[in-house]
C-alpha cells in the first residue's frame, strides 16, 4: 500500500484529476460576483477581493478544463461501451458549456485587469457586474450538466457502476428528465 492509498484513499481511487479542480472555478466565479455586488452597493473595498477571486477563477477554470479533456479521454478508454455508454451525450454538452465558461471567465478577467490597470472601475463596474452575472449563468449551465453526468449516470465514478440507460432515449432528447 502506498502513502496516497493510506492517507487519501478517496483521492487514490479517482480515475482522473478532474474532480479535484472543478469546484474552484465555480466557487471563485460566484464569489467574484457576490463580492463585486457588495463593492458596488455597499463597500468599494470589496472590489479588490472580487478582482482576486475572478483572477483565481480564471486560472482554476483553465486547469479544470485541461483536466476535463484528459478525463474525457480516459473515460472513452475505460468504458467499453464508448459512445453507447449512458450519459455519453452529456459529456459533449457539458464540455461545450465549460469551454464557453472558461473563455468567458478568461475574457472577463482580462477586462477586469484592464479596468483596474486604467483605474476606471467607477465607470465600468456596471458592465463588469453584467459580465459576472452572465459568467455565473454559463458556469451554472455547465456545472449542472457535469453534476448530472456524475450523479445520474455515474460517469467517471467507476465504469462497472455505470447504470444501464436506454441510449436511444438520450439521443431523442439530450435534456430528457426521465430516469431509467
Amino acid at each position: 500500500m502506498n502513502r496516497l492509498d493510506l492517507f487519501f484513499p478517496g483521492m487514490a481511487s479517482l480515475p482522473n484529476l478532474h474532480p479535484l479542480f472543478v469546484h474552484f472555478p465555480i466557487a471563485f466565479f460566484f464569489g467574484a460576483l457576490v463580492m463585486e455586488g457588495v463593492a458596488i452597493f455597499y463597500d468599494e473595498k470589496c472590489h479588490l477581493v472580487a478582482s482576486w477571486m475572478l483572477y483565481l477563477g480564471a486560472v482554476s477554470a483553465v486547469m479544470a478544463l485541461a483536466t476535463g479533456f484528459i478525463a474525457e479521454s480516459s473515460l472513452a478508454v475505460a468504458d467499453p461501451r464508448g459512445h453507447d455508454s449512458p450519459g455519453h451525450d452529456y459529456i459533449h454538452i457539458h464540455r461545450a458549456w465549460m469551454v464557453a465558461s472558461t473563455l468567458l471567465g478568461v475574457l472577463t478577467a482580462g477586462y477586469l485587469f484592464w479596468i483596474n490597470y486604467k483605474k476606471m472601475w467607477a465607470t465600468h463596474y456596471f458592465r463588469l457586474l453584467i459580465g459576472l452575472m452572465l459568467l455565473s449563468l454559463v458556469v451554472s449551465m455547465g456545472a449542472d450538466r457535469g453534476g448530472r453526468l456524475v450523479f445520474e449516470f455515474g460517469t467517471g465514478v467507476k465504469p462497472s457502476l455505470l447504470k444501464d440507460t436506454d441510449h436511444n432515449d438520450l439521443h431523442d432528447n439530450g435534456d430528457k428528465d426521465d430516469h431509467h
